[in-house]
């Protein structure tokens, strides 16, 4: 087996450490195939679901992009994939949000199996774009550098 990646984004010297937060979850029927194995395409929805409570605990919810007039479209989305997750089986997906300059976001995701051996381990991109004018912010918008200074002054200890 190839060997597993423990991050994919570099981290910045001086820079705090990511904030996580992990969901449960169980494998159901309509998320395998013939087989009992998850199709591939359900591992981006398990990922979602861990950055959504992410996002709220941070100020980066759905809600908090729309009250700001601003967008965050995936730019790139990257999975490897080392175990199958089977049907009925139980697992965790940890989101953990890297600290970034400028106006995007990284995020990482590790879903990892009841024997607490790693199923998946993948990252997304996200630009900041401005909501109205579709146009990419060149400098990191207000929302991101509130929540940037609450992450600073230790404020945004999901390390669940």
């Amino acid at each position: 087996m190839r060997e597993k990646r423990t991050e994919y984004f570099k981290r910045l010297a001086g820079s705090p450490q990511p904030v996580v937060f992990s969901v449960k979850r169980r494998v159901s029927f309509s998320e395998v195939d013939v087989m009992g194995i998850v199709w591939f395409g359900r591992y981006s929805l398990y990922f979602e679901e861990a950055q959504r409570e992410l996002g709220r605990r941070c100020g980066l919810s759905y809600q908090d992009f729309y009250a700001a007039r601003l967008s965050a479209p995936i730019v790139e989305f990257h999975t490897d994939y080392y175990r199958p997750l089977y049907l009925d089986e139980e697992f965790s997906v940890k989101a953990s949000l890297v600290w970034s300059e400028g106006a995007k976001i990284y995020t990482e995701y590790l879903i990892i199996k009841e024997d607490k051996s790693i199923a998946t381990f993948a990252y997304t991109v996200q630009l900041l774009i401005d909501a109205k004018s579709k146009e990419t912010c060149i400098i990191s918008p207000e929302l991101l550098e509130r929540m940037r200074k609450r992450w600073l002054n230790g404020e945004l200890d999901c390390q669940k």
